[in-house]
């Protein structure tokens, strides 16, 4: 399992990092919006964006990991 994760995220790492981060960088510019309901989208956005990205790096294989035991 450990060799699969790293010839996986050699493979797509890289393409999940720079997609979430465009993604919370570009919805972070909506905290800077006049409109409040907007200003607070950007900002729960921007944090769902992140947390969804790392989760995809490091908690799935984790779990992959921990639930493929032999």
């Amino acid at each position: 399992v450990s060799e699969a994760y790293f010839e996986t995220l050699k493979l797509t790492g890289n393409a999940v990092l720079f997609t979430g981060l465009t993604l919370a960088i570009g919805v972070s510019t909506w905290i800077f919006s006049a409109l409040q309901y907007q200003a607070d989208m950007g900002i729960m956005l921007t944090f769902m964006f992140l947390v969804n990205m790392l989760g995809a790096i490091f908690l799935l294989p984790a779990l992959a990991a921990l639930l493929y035991r032999r």
